[in-house]
């Protein structure tokens, strides 16, 4: 009756399943055809066994919390399919339970983390399925669900199932990883075995295949009248729709594509952080440029730094304030190349361009303005954007795909949602610039808020920013809060993301100053690799680590790290090398440790990033 009431289940839920989820299942080979295996996954939401049972060759029977067999949602299918009820206060029951099973030659899925992720990313694996492996001697699979972590059935937006769904479709991966030996299957290989199956798993997100400049479009024509940029200087706010924002950028595409004569795919940005900045970067982008951001700066030692730089990147040209040519012409300009003037590339607010974009903007679809500006023939590979951390130091540039990829890491988990309100002053030649300040905005649904640069001091004009947009968060490096003297009296603040060198003591002291969690961050490599949060801890269940004073926080979705000879060796890409990292370590909960002296320290005018 069983195997009739399984096959039941399996043909009348699958069709649903794969209606909502369009699970795509990846290395299914690597799971042995006969024989005991333990299969090691993360563990997101409440629907995970369901997800692995109907992707799994073979199938499959689940180690569970006997608590888990009294929730009314899930517990019929756990006693349909054999699953093996353990209770922690009795460890051993649960081994040999488990043992017999593997032993009988059954697949057995079992969670490490002991627990659902609030974190949204792997949490501390238990030590416990080591000594299962060894009694058993059977293989070890290591398998990542990517995708879950946006259904209703997460944590995400700090509550299960009472939450709408944030679309009618939620496409998942699952991968499945080349099986570990027993003699080798411990809590660092497979952790490591885990981030490579999410390395992989989350590469192959669909969003990915189409070009990053048709994402922007579309993103920028849903919830059109919302603020997307927002600027506070001495008089009133300038505020900049999604529409209006699109309209500009555009405007700034058709214009650069039409008349330009300069030489050379790569164009310099020379601006101070801001809205300005980040639209005409947008808009290079639509023209099929590569923007390459240069580190504003006033200092006459970092801009000569800053000029030599440019030439061997192959800039011809470079977008800057008309007040900050005399500053740099000293040291580049002539037979190298020269500069344009942001107001001569800004057309007018009533010119016929402007006022027909904007109407465009308003009703035009996604797909004719796409059309119109050719962007669906756009190469996802294609270099899109350039990134010179701080004066002198070599750039990184960026393909529109890894780009894309780096936008949606840092919304991925629960660290940060795509509808925050970010308060950001970092540089867009910095990575948490160019994601809290740029990106992270076009291609989500919240905005980002800033001061203008003459008033980068005003505390209260800060105070009045994150009060009147209800910012979210708070990103900047200890410096900037560091130079914050008063508590903050916006209450919608959650938290704010320190990048960079700190102080844990006076980290502390910045967050009993301000009034708000203070949770470091690391950046480097040209993207955001690390973030963390507060403790996202619910009553009656066990904590979860989301913040250390000490710690850089968890690496993102995605990312792949391991420590060799005290260094820290990380992966950004399934296809990618490994590339050196600094002196550091990973603690049991996943957390990622940076040794001091191990980054480099920013210069006074914006966040250098570690690497």
């Amino acid at each position: 009756m069983k195997f009739l009431a399984r096959a039941f289940f399996c043909y009348s839920f699958l069709p649903l399943i794969w209606l909502i989820y369009r699970i795509r299942r990846i290395g299914r080979e690597n799971v042995p055809r006969q024989g005991g295996v333990l299969l090691l996954s993360n563990h997101v939401s409440y629907i995970d066994s369901f997800v692995i049972y109907l992707s799994c060759p073979r199938p499959v029977r689940f180690v569970v919390l006997e608590s888990y067999t009294q929730v009314k949602g899930i517990a019929w299918f756990l006693r349909l399919f054999g699953a093996i009820p353990i209770r922690p206060e009795n460890a051993r029951e649960a081994i040999v339970r488990t043992v017999e099973a593997l032993e009988a030659g059954d697949v057995v899925c079992l969670f490490p983390e002991g627990g659902l992720t609030r974190l949204g990313v792997t949490t501390e694996f238990k030590k416990g399925f080591e000594l299962i492996v060894r009694k058993a001697d059977c293989p070890v699979v290591p398998v990542y669900m990517d995708g879950l972590f946006e259904s209703i059935f997460s944590f995400e937006r700090g509550r299960y199932f009472k939450k709408r769904p944030q679309s009618l479709v939620c496409p998942l991966r699952i991968a499945f990883g080349p099986p570990i030996p027993p003699g080798e299957a411990t809590t660092d290989s497979v952790r490591l075995g885990v981030w490579e199956q999410a390395s992989i798993a989350f590469a192959q997100r669909r969003e990915f295949r189409r070009p990053l400049e048709v994402a922007a479009v579309r993103a920028l024509k849903r919830r059109r009248g919302r603020v997307l940029f927002a600027e506070y200087g001495r008089d009133d706010p300038r505020l900049w729709t999604r529409a209006q924002t699109l309209a500009l950028a555009v405007s700034i595409a058709r214009r650069w594509m039409a008349h330009s004569s300069e030489e050379g795919e790569r164009i310099g940005i020379l601006l101070p952080p801001g809205p300005m900045a980040s639209v005409i970067h947008l808009g290079l982008v639509l023209a099929g440029r590569t923007p390459v951001n240069l580190p504003f700066t006033v200092d006459p030692r970092e801009i000569e730094a800053a000029a030599k730089s440019i030439a061997p990147l192959g800039i011809r040209t470079v977008v800057t304030s008309r007040a900050f040519m005399p500053k740099l012409v000293d040291f580049w300009q002539g037979d190298e190349g020269g500069f344009v003037d942001l107001k001569a590339l800004i057309p007018s607010p009533g010119s016929l361009l402007t006022l027909f974009e904007r109407a465009r903007a308003v009703l035009e679809p996604a797909w004719l303005t796409c059309w119109r500006l050719d962007l669906s023939r756009r190469d996802p590979d294609r270099e899109v954007v350039g990134l010179v951390s701080s004066p002198g130091d070599e750039a990184v540039f960026l393909s529109a795909r890894e780009l894309h990829r780096d936008i949606r890491r840092v919304q991925a988990a629960n660290f940060v949602r795509r509808d925050d309100v970010v308060f950001t002053e970092d540089s867009p030649s910095l990575p948490e610039g160019l994601v809290f300040g740029c990106w992270g905005a076009i291609l989500g649904r919240g905005s980002a808020v800033s001061r203008s640069l003459s008033q980068r001091d005003d505390a209260e004009l800060l105070d009045r920013a994150l009060r009147e947009q209800e910012a979210t968060l708070v990103t900047g490096s200890a410096a900037f809060f560091q130079s914050l003297d008063h508590a903050s009296a916006a209450a919608s603040v959650k938290y704010g993301l320190v990048f960079g060198p700190v102080d844990p003591q006076e980290l502390r002291d910045s967050e009993e100053r301000l009034g708000f969690p203070l949770c470091r961050a690391w950046s480097g490599h040209g993207r955001v690799l690390a973030l963390s949060r507060p403790d996202p801890d619910i009553e009656g269940a066990p904590s979860q680590k989301g913040n250390d004073p000490e710690s850089v926080g968890h690496l993102l979705p995605g990312f792949v790290g391991k420590v060799e000879k005290k260094r820290l060796r990380l992966r950004l890409s399934p296809e990618g090398a490994w590339l050196p990292g600094p002196k550091g370590e990973i603690a049991p909960e996943g957390l990622v440790h940076l040794h001091e002296g191990a980054g480099k320290r920013r210069p006074p005018n914006g966040a250098m990033s570690q690497s």
